[in-house]
C-alpha cells in the first residue's frame, strides 16, 4: 500500500480545496493509505470520507499560532516540527505556504510532488522576484504537477522543466454534483426572469467589478436579468457598495457562501466568469456537467474546458470585449445552443476516469 499525504492550508473555502477532497474521497483505499493536514482545524467529517486520516499543525486558528507559523516557515521548521511520518508520497497541494513547508521535509525516502492550481504569468506581478525566492524550494521537488496546461506553460517559461512538470485534470465529483443540483434552492430564493449566476470566492483575482460594471451598463441599455452571486470573500464589503452606490440592488443579489450552490447554477440560464486569471476552473467545470450555457473570460484551462469557444463562449480578457459577449450570450438561440453543447462536453469530465488517471500517476511515480 502507498502511503501519501497531502498538505495544504485548509480544507474549506476555496477551488483548490474542493478538488483536494474530490480526489481523495474517490481514491481507492486498498491501495493508498492517504492523510490529509492542514495548518489549522477543520472539521474532516463535513469534507473527507471515512479511513481517510487528518491532523493538522496547531491545535487553534488564533493570532498567536499565525505569528508562530510565520516564524517557524521562515525558519524552515514547520516540517520537522510538526510533519513527521513514513510517507511514500507527499504532496504540497497548493502554491506558496504548502509548498514552503514540504521544500523543507526531512523524509528522505518520499518522492515529493508540488501542485500548482493557478497561471503564474499572470497571477505574479513581480515574476523576478517570485523566481528568485521559489526556484530553490520546487528544485527540491521530484515532480510538479499543473492542473492545466497553460498554468504548465507558465511555470516552465518561469522555472524551467527540471524537475519535471506534467498536467494532471482535477477531479469533479459529477455524481455529488447532479444529486446535489436537484435538491430545491432555499425558500428565499426567487428565480424571476432570466438569471445569470456567478460562484466564487470574492476576491480580486475573480474582478467581480468588470462583471458588475458590465450587468449596469448593459441594464441602462434596456436587458433585463438578474444576476446571482454565490460565495464569500475578502472584497465582499467593496462589491456591497459597488452594487448600493449603482443602485442595483433590485437585479443583483448576493448569497454569499453556499454549502450547496449547485440548486442556483441548476436553475440559472446561462453561468458567468469574468477572472482575470484561473488555474482549472471548477465551477466551469461543474457548469458542463450540469449542461449549463457558459461565458468565460479568456484565462487559464477554459480552452481545454471549453474548446474554441465550442462549448462555451470564450471572450478576450478585457472589459470591453466582455461586455460585447455577454451582450452576445443572451440571444435566446445563443442560449439554446450551448446548452446541448455543455451537456454534451460535461460528459468528460466524470471523476471514475480522472480519479483513475490520478491514481495511476501517483502509481507510476512510486515504481
Amino acid at each position: 500500500m502507498i502511503k501519501i499525504l497531502f498538505h495544504i492550508d485548509t480544507l474549506g473555502g476555496g477551488g483548490a480545496e474542493k478538488v483536494l477532497c474530490n480526489l481523495v474521497n474517490h481514491m481507492d483505499q486498498t491501495k493508498f493509505d492517504i492523510t490529509v493536514q492542514t495548518v489549522f482545524p477543520d472539521d474532516p467529517t463535513k469534507y473527507l470520507m471515512d479511513g481517510i486520516h487528518y491532523k493538522y499543525i496547531y491545535p487553534s486558528d488564533n493570532q498567536f499560532y499565525r505569528n508562530l507559523y510565520r516564524i517557524e516557515a521562515a525558519l524552515r521548521l514547520v516540517y520537522s516540527l510538526h510533519m513527521k511520518g513514513d510517507y511514500d508520497i507527499e504532496i504540497a497541494y497548493l502554491e506558496f505556504g504548502p509548498t514552503k513547508v514540504m521544500a523543507s521535509s526531512t523524509n528522505k525516502k518520499a518522492k515529493k510532488i508540488a501542485w500548482v492550481h493557478c497561471d503564474f504569468d499572470v497571477a505574479i506581478k513581480d515574476k523576478e522576484a517570485f523566481v528568485k525566492k521559489s526556484a530553490a524550494q520546487y528544485k527540491k521537488f521530484d515532480k510538479i504537477v499543473c492542473v492545466s496546461e497553460k498554468c504548465k506553460e507558465s511555470f516552465v517559461s518561469m522555472f524551467g522543466s527540471n524537475p519535471e512538470v506534467t498536467v494532471v485534470y482535477n477531479v469533479i465529483d459529477d455524481k455529488e454534483i447532479l444529486k446535489k443540483a436537484e435538491l430545491p434552492l432555499p425558500s428565499e430564493v426567487e428565480k424571476r426572469k432570466l438569471t445569470l449566476c456567478t460562484v466564487g470566492r470574492l476576491s480580486a483575482p475573480k474582478n467581480y467589478i468588470r462583471l458588475l460594471k458590465t450587468v449596469h451598463q448593459l441594464h441602462d441599455e434596456g436587458f433585463d436579468f438578474d444576476l446571482w452571486m454565490v460565495g464569500d470573500g475578502e472584497q465582499r464589503v467593496l462589491i456591497e457598495e459597488y452594487i448600493s452606490q449603482q443602485q442595483m440592488s433590485s437585479y443583483v443579489k448576493l448569497f454569499g457562501f453556499q454549502q450547496n450552490p449547485y440548486p442556483f447554477m441548476r436553475a440559472a440560464d446561462i453561468l458567468v466568469c469574468s477572472s482575470n486569471f484561473e488555474g482549472f476552473s471548477t465551477f466551469i467545470a461543474e457548469g458542463l456537467i450540469l449542461g449549463k450555457p457558459i461565458i468565460t473570460t479568456d484565462c487559464s484551462g477554459m480552452r481545454e474546458l471549453l474548446g474554441d469557444s465550442e462549448y462555451g463562449m470564450i471572450v478576450p480578457n478585457d472589459d470591453d470585449a466582455f461586455i460585447i459577449g455577454l451582450k452576445k450570450m443572451l440571444n435566446k438561440e445563443q442560449i439554446k445552443g450551448y446548452t446541448k453543447k455543455s451537456s454534451e462536453r460535461g460528459r468528460m469530465f466524470r471523476a471514475k476516469k480522472l480519479d483513475r488517471d490520478t491514481e495511476l500517476f501517483f502509481e507510476d511515480i512510486f515504481s
